[in-house]
């Protein structure tokens, strides 16, 4: 904290529009009551925060805000007209009873990729460590995108990319199967999730596999559609594609296409309206991990043959 406190000084920050994660809710009434009292203003944003890649420029600028802090995400290369600092905040983890008691789940890969996200790097460096002491050969690069090493965001896996044919299997140090299940669609070697919060090691190529599924029927759905919804956030750090050049296309093919724009997108938001299928230009992940949120079958842009 005291480093974030420097960097808001340095640029002689006097109100701070504070970004944050869900799962720090319950400590961000602690993190404004600290940052008050070392003379900054503090407006605290409720609204979700998804990552770097959701910065809320316009919404602290006209809370007349001079600063952003990004709690808890790395810098993803967005850049905004007001400074961003942006906070790492680690999250304490003792990996190492979980790893004696699951450690059999292990003992069949002698070459391990490791992995993790923002929060997890010190645990993770001692789940290098154990294993290391028990004869495993631990494989970790810094992508050059992100930060630490082993450090990947939800949709840039590249740590785990870079060494996927040097290791027997990649193991996931986080909390939850968000991460490690961005790593699993884009490789074959097995992903065992390290759970710090449900305290044991586990398996997400089963739920890899129902992606896959869930992807290659919506494929064929899309090759009957008539009625196409895209998808498209005007999140700065989520605009993904070019929309106009495949709806284009897509009406070539005899299809009808709606651009439906919206901040965060969700069901609630789509109840109405009549489609056949859905393109998502946002975030990625929503495609992989909700789908079963939506009640029309969903695909990201570049699923699409020949966009």
């Amino acid at each position: 904290m005291e480093e974030v406190i420097e960097k808001l000084r340095a640029i002689n920050a006097k109100r701070v529009f504070v970004q944050f994660p869900e799962g720090l809710k319950l400590k961000i009434q602690g993190i404004g009551k600290e940052l008050e009292k070392n003379g900054f203003e503090t407006y605290l944003c409720l609204d979700s925060t998804w990552g770097a890649c959701d910065i809320r420029e316009d919404e602290a600028k006209r809370l007349k805000c001079d600063a952003i802090l990004h709690i808890a995400h790395s810098d993803f290369g967005v850049k905004a007209d007001i400074p961003v600092i942006y906070y790492d905040y680690f999250l304490n983890g003792n990996p190492q009873p979980i790893l004696e008691k699951e450690f059999s789940k292990l003992e069949n890969y002698q070459k391990i990729g490791l992995v993790t996200s923002l929060q997890f790097i010190p645990a993770t460096k001692k789940v290098k460590e154990f294993l290391e002491d028990k004869g495993k050969k631990v494989f970790m690069v810094k992508s050059p995108l992100e930060k630490y090493e082993g450090q990947m965001l939800g949709c840039r896996t590249g740590a785990g990319k870079a060494i996927e044919n040097k290791v027997d299997a990649f193991l996931c140090v986080s909390a939850g199967k968000f991460y490690g299940l961005g790593l699993a669609m884009e490789t074959d070697k097995p992903l065992l999730n390290l759970d710090l919060e449900k305290c044991n090691i586990y398996s997400i190529d089963d739920m890899r596999n129902k992606v896959q599924k869930i992807v290659a029927w919506n494929k064929q759905v899309f090759k009957e559609a008539k009625r196409v919804g895209f998808l498209i956030s005007w999140k700065r750090g989520q605009m993904f594609g070019n929309p106009s050049v495949l709806k284009k296309k897509l009406e070539k093919d005899g299809k009808e296409v709606y651009l439906f724009t919206m901040d965060e997108i969700s069901q609630q938001k789509l109840e109405g309206l009549k489609l056949d299928i859905l393109i998502n230009f946002a975030c990625p992940r929503i495609s992989t991990d909700d789908q079963s949120k939506y009640k029309i079958p969903m695909l990201n842009y570049y699923d699409i043959p020949n966009r």
